[in-house]
């Protein structure tokens, strides 16, 4: 990948977007690369924006044999090296001032989001610099492309191996989904704002315990000990989140932007010492995040962004010792939405194409014994279960995790609405119908009204002597 990434630079093309996934080396190649530019004599500026990428970037220069640098941050003081860690927003307020005024090379860390903002600003103001952007996600929250023809500032993306690739050769650890039948939780009232969905409404939406089940009993089911980390909707919901697993006797955390740095850190630092076993959180830990011990990952914040789909279950996907595989408890419906972990993904610098009609579907079975979500196969790769050839029925359960398959999905697509209606149909199946056949959010309340005069006529046709 850094041979490809080289012979681009050297045709001059000046803005290449490295594509790698979550623990595939992306730090260590910028590092390498960056050791490798500086030797030549060249000045090179490291861009990022949260403490923990610029921690984790100065660590990995120091292994490829750039010990000396400096870091632009508010605790850090000014260097002149030829070597630069920068927090964005420290870098932004000091443009122009001594030892920052040129940079052969910038490296974009977590590079989805050099398009905007600060990261824009910075990049304007060394027009001359080539420009490395590395990501797990090449894309914007809202699906557009990173590339100069969806708007963006890349010229060329370079892609590493996949995530099956990495899977396979022990650079990453497998994965077992377990999700909800009803596939996910009932955004009906939830609008799309942005490209994905609106904040403020989502947080109360799954702000219900039991909507997809108990994350809670699921966790000490299904993962009890494993070092999870719980993705909630909102900074209230987090909280809430890990109340209700302190109530039930696991050691759990919460954190966002506004806890206290010290305090955060050792929440963190808790999953792998094993101080906390659920640590929960909203945005704060999609990205940085760099704790292999993190064994199960719990998905209670619904996203229609791929890109932040990748970066939750990312996290726990790092390789560590007696760790056989992650465990993601899929309380969101995003796998349904987005595909399994290592679902063959094509990314473009143009971006997603809006397509209007049907959602992508996915190769998805689950398990109606264990609850597993896996690829189509004759048994069960995880407790062995070997699926009946003919259809049948699934018992629905209401708030636990059952059989939901992709003939299931693609059988309900292809029947008219009215064959899938009967009398005493529950609230889990309409939510089912409207997801899957993309009915407005008011359509439940006029189904069920119209069921209900349906049933109080043929009962009075049936007191007519």
């Amino acid at each position: 990948m850094v041979g490809n990434i080289q012979v681009e630079f050297r045709n001059d093309i000046r803005r290449v977007l490295a594509v790698l996934a979550t623990g595939g080396g992306k730090t260590r190649i910028f590092a390498y690369t960056t050791a490798a530019t500086a030797a030549r004599g060249k000045r090179v500026l490291i861009l990022a924006h949260r403490k923990e990428l610029i921690r984790q970037a100065s660590e990995k220069l120091r292994e490829a044999g750039v010990p000396q640098h400096g870091i632009v941050s508010p605790d850090f003081p000014m260097t002149n090296d030829p070597v630069q860690v920068a927090s964005v927003q420290t870098l932004a307020r000091r443009l122009g001032q001594p030892g920052l005024e040129h940079f052969d090379l910038i490296i974009a860390d977590e590079a989805h989001h050099a398009v905007a903002g600060q990261w824009k600003t910075i990049l304007e103001a060394y027009p001359k610099a080539f420009v490395l952007g590395v990501t797990a996600t090449p894309e914007r929250g809202d699906g557009k492309g990173l590339g100069v023809e969806a708007g963006g500032i890349f010229e060329r993306m370079v892609t590493g191996p996949s995530i099956g690739w990495l899977i396979e050769q022990g650079y990453l650890c497998p994965s077992v989904v377990y999700a909800p039948q009803q596939g996910g939780p009932d955004l009906s009232g939830v609008r799309t704002m942005g490209g994905d969905f609106e904040a403020a409404a989502l947080a109360e939406a799954m702000d219900r315990p039991s909507i997809t089940g108990d994350a809670v009993e699921h966790y000490r089911r299904l993962a009890s000990g494993r070092p999870a980390v719980a993705f909630c909707a909102s900074v209230y919901h987090a909280e809430k989140v890990a109340e209700a697993f302190r109530a039930a006797g696991f050691r759990a955390r919460a954190a966002s932007g506004k806890t206290p740095a010290e305090e955060r850190d050792a929440a963190i630092n808790g999953l792998a010492t094993g101080a906390v076993e659920v640590l929960c959180s909203c945005d704060l830990i999609s990205e940085g995040l760099d704790v292999p011990a993190v064994a199960c990952v719990i998905l209670l914040r619904p996203t229609q962004s791929v890109g932040l789909f990748m970066q939750q279950i990312g996290r726990g996907m790092r390789p560590a010792p007696g760790k056989n595989h992650l465990i993601i408890l899929d309380h969101a419906g995003n796998t349904l939405r987005h595909g399994m972990p290592d679902e063959a993904r094509e990314w473009s610098l143009a971006g997603r194409k809006k397509k209007k009609g049907k959602p992508p579907t996915f190769a998805i079975k689950q398990c109606p014994h264990c609850f597993a979500m896996h690829r189509p196969a004759p048994k069960c790769p995880e407790c062995g279960h070997i699926y009946e050839t003919q259809v049948r029925e699934v018992e629905e359960v209401a708030g636990e995790l059952v059989a939901l398959t992709p003939e299931r999905l693609a059988e309900m697509r292809d029947t008219p609405t009215r064959d899938l209606l009967r009398p005493g149909i529950s609230l889990d199946e309409l939510r089912l119908i409207q997801r899957v056949k993309q009915y407005k959010p008011g359509w439940i309340y006029f189904v069920q009204r119209e069921l209900r005069a349906e049933a109080e006529a043929k009962a009075q046709r049936g007191m007519m002597p």
